[in-house]
């Protein structure tokens, strides 16, 4: 189960680098990794892009260039997959698959952008990607969540985040039930057509809907 967690507490942790059984015991080397991020944000908005489903409907990508208003007043930090990490410039990006994280390598997105990924991800590819912290067992798609809650954001748009998202695995909707479940007091917005919201993450208290022109309109997009 995830646990409700903030960066502001976050400090580091210690991670499994070595396992060997040695004598009839187990030995584990273990690496002390410190928090790298200090995630400063004004609005305490962010946007988590899950899929790319509604596309048609929202160019998602148009929120590279989102300045919030007056001062920045309802700026967005996004957080998002590496499919949409390889069509924009993400806040903070999210991908487990191996494969993916190669071509972010090939683009050489990760010298100047922050992508998050697994332990053993970190070991196979020393000093180019950041430990998720904690790293709660739940698909990508609820870790992007995960993440956006756990830097501290009081309101999270969910863009691509339906019944019809396509995540190849059947437990997806549950996972990111856990993340919504461990942050009560943080607002999730499911953004796209009212009636493609799934049901079990509308029975909690602290989840909205919203259709592109409201979201549009309420983020000064």
């Amino acid at each position: 189960m995830i646990a409700e967690r903030y960066r502001t507490d976050y400090t580091g942790e210690f991670i499994i680098t070595q396992s060997v059984w040695s004598g009839g015991k187990k030995r584990q080397r273990r690496e002390w990794i410190a928090n790298p991020i200090e995630n400063q944000h004004i609005s305490g908005r962010a946007v988590c892009i899950g899929s790319d489903h509604d596309s048609n409907q929202f160019d998602y990508k148009i929120l590279q260039r989102h300045r919030g208003g007056l001062l920045g007043s309802k700026k967005l930090q996004t957080y998002g997959l590496g499919f949409a990490a390889k069509q924009m410039r993400l806040d903070f990006t999210v991908e487990t698959d191996d494969a993916i994280l190669k071509e972010l390598i090939d683009l050489h997105y990760y010298q100047d952008n922050v992508i998050y990924t697994t332990p053993r991800n970190c070991l196979k590819y020393p000093g180019v990607f950041y430990l998720t912290p904690y790293t709660p067992v739940v698909i990508k798609h609820a870790l992007a969540l995960y993440l956006a809650a756990f830097d501290g954001h009081k309101e999270i748009f969910m863009i691509g985040y339906n019944q019809h998202t396509d995540t190849g695995n059947s437990a997806w909707q549950a996972h990111v039930s856990q993340v919504i479940s461990a942050y009560p007091g943080t607002k999730f917005v499911i953004v796209g057509t009212p009636h493609h919201a799934p049901d079990a993450w509308l029975e909690f208290a602290n989840v909205e809907r919203m259709t592109y022109r409201e979201f549009i309109s309420y983020c000064d997009v």
